[in-house]
């Protein structure tokens, strides 16, 4: 065999291993301390911690500012919502609204839902860069369109425009994880995770300061601004979308060796037209189909029972995100707390704002206990946080100066700390849906069917956690307090069950990077 072909060039030399060495060594390592040098003596030398791997920052940048952008449009209409629900005629019960707004959010994650896979399809084959700003441009028409809204059909039908192309926001998740290892990969999910607050931070208390302009600024005192007085906050939140598309298009660069065998049952599969082949010939047809992602190779019981305490988690988280609103608008003497649109929307961005100072916490406790641990700790609080509701109630019912009191703003702080570690749920899963992948041609896939035990949970969470909300007000069910129980039962079985999830053993980046040298 020529020099070539045995994989080095005629002026290298071939690598000589000594077989004995390698033994001794081997047998010297696994009776040494982790913390110890392999061949010094015991404890003489430490080992230093393995450096995380240098994200692309130019690159991921332009991910995180996308990533905050949607939350900024899309859920800027959470502080008007129930307002709204109510001046456009939909109803005229305070205690009815929880049911009409629960079902304006919820049609958003179900069209995001249906489309999930689809998106996903469109991204393994036109590329992940279209399908994000083609997510983009949807969202700006979707919010202009619900601002514009004079009925609860117009509501829906808007919000089903953003949440179908919403659903391309998966792609964001993707290609954070084609660009991450294991090494850093904990640092870029809460990033994601950091920036989706900060466009909370900003959005929220837009809804709220924004709506009914002509009641705020004399210069918008027109019947234009009186006909449709939330339009301002979603012409600024369409704004946003809208201008995020252009540093979109020139600046995001899909993944430089990509190549995508189809993750969705097709049986075409593309390959780099630069690839070269080195080393001993290939059976081409027998790697690619190798390559090929189905449900069945990828739904492994690791996998399903990651998927399904985390659609549990969402269930729970995004029932209590939807009915905080509906909790704070709804008067003390019904189990609120009494709160005017423009508050709520503050409330809601301080919440966010203690939720990102709480993320430069969490990549010290993932790099103490890693991340499945956080994850398990992270669950076990829903249950305190579903329990801070009746009580932050309970002390604005007793306090002389309700929710203007010290008392309560200190313990709404206290609770918003509480619900912020239980918040690392969503940061430690994108991570470990990231490792349950088994290859990389598996990835796209695996994070869509993440994405939709995501999404129909957060398609059912309005409407089943407002409308349980508005029964228990409106029927007194256990003094007002069903809705609690019902989420106490389910946060306590999603911590119990979070006890069996493991951390995964392999890492199908090594394979991907070890292609990439190749090259």
């Amino acid at each position: 065999m020529s020099p070539t072909h045995a994989g080095f060039r005629p002026e290298e030399q071939p690598l000589t291993v000594d077989v004995e060495l390698l033994h001794e060594i081997h047998e010297e390592a696994s009776t040494s301390s982790p913390s110890t040098v392999v061949g010094s003596p015991a404890g003489s030398i430490k080992l230093a911690p393995p450096k995380p791997t240098p994200l692309p920052m130019a690159k991921f940048s332009i991910l995180l500012m996308l990533n905050a952008i949607a939350p900024l449009a899309f859920e800027l209409i959470y502080p008007f919502i129930n307002a709204m629900v109510v001046e456009i005629g939909v109803t005229d019960d305070p205690e009815r609204v929880g049911f009409y707004s629960g079902l304006v959010e919820s049609v958003f994650s179900l069209t995001g839902f249906i489309m999930i896979l689809p998106c996903g399809y469109l991204s393994d084959t036109f590329g992940r860069k279209p399908v994000i700003l083609l997510g983009m441009a949807g969202l700006a028409v979707s919010m202009v369109s619900f601002g514009m809204s004079q009925s609860l059909v117009g509501m829906i039908a808007s919000r089903c425009i953003g949440g179908a192309l919403g659903a391309s926001w998966a792609a964001i998740k993707v290609m954070t994880g084609e660009m991450t290892d294991r090494s850093n990969q904990d640092v870029a999910f809460s990033s994601l995770q950091i920036t989706y607050r900060i466009g909370q931070i900003i959005g929220l208390p837009l809804g709220g300061l924004l709506a009914h302009p002509e009641q705020r600024f004399k210069w918008f005192n027109s019947p234009f601004w009186i006909e449709y007085p939330y339009l301002l906050p979603c012409l600024v939140g369409a704004a946003f979308a809208i201008s995020s598309v252009i540093p979109g298009v020139i600046f995001i660069e899909e993944r430089r060796t990509a190549k995508r065998a189809s993750s969705y049952g097709s049986t075409d599969s593309t390959t780099s037209s630069t690839s070269t082949l080195v080393g001993p010939l290939v059976d081409i047809e027998s790697t690619e189909k190798k390559k090929q992602a189905t449900w069945s190779s990828v739904m492994t019981p690791p996998v399903i029972s990651l998927l399904l305490n985390n659609a549990l988690m969402c269930l729970t988280s995004e029932m209590l995100f939807s009915i905080y609103p509906l909790f704070a608008y709804t008067p003390i003497s019904s189990g609120g707390l009494g709160m005017s649109e423009s508050k709520i929307g503050t409330q809601m961005a301080i919440r966010s704002f203690i939720h990102v100072a709480m993320m430069f916490a969490y990549n010290r406790a993932v790099s103490c206990l890693n991340t499945v641990n956080v994850y398990k700790f992270a669950m076990a609080m829903w249950p305190v946080v579903v329990l801070g509701f009746p009580v932050l109630n309970w002390i604005v019912r007793v306090h002389p100066d309700g929710n203007e009191s010290t008392v309560f703003f200190v313990s709404q702080l206290v609770f918003y700390v509480i619900w912020s570690i239980a918040g690392f749920c969503w940061v430690c899963i994108g991570s470990l849906v990231n490792d349950a992948s088994p290859s990389a041609e598996a990835l796209s896939l695996i994070t869509g069917i993440s994405q939709m035990s995501t999404i129909l949970p957060q398609a059912v969470s309005p409407e089943l956690g407002n409308t349980l909300f508005a029964a228990s007000v409106h029927e007194h069910v256990l003094g007002g307090n069903l809705v609690w129980l019902v989420l106490l039962t389910f946060t306590g079985a999603g911590g119990l069950h979070s006890l069996t999830l493991q951390t995964p053993s392999h890492d199908w980046r090594a394979s991907v990077n070890a292609n990439d040298d190749e090259e």
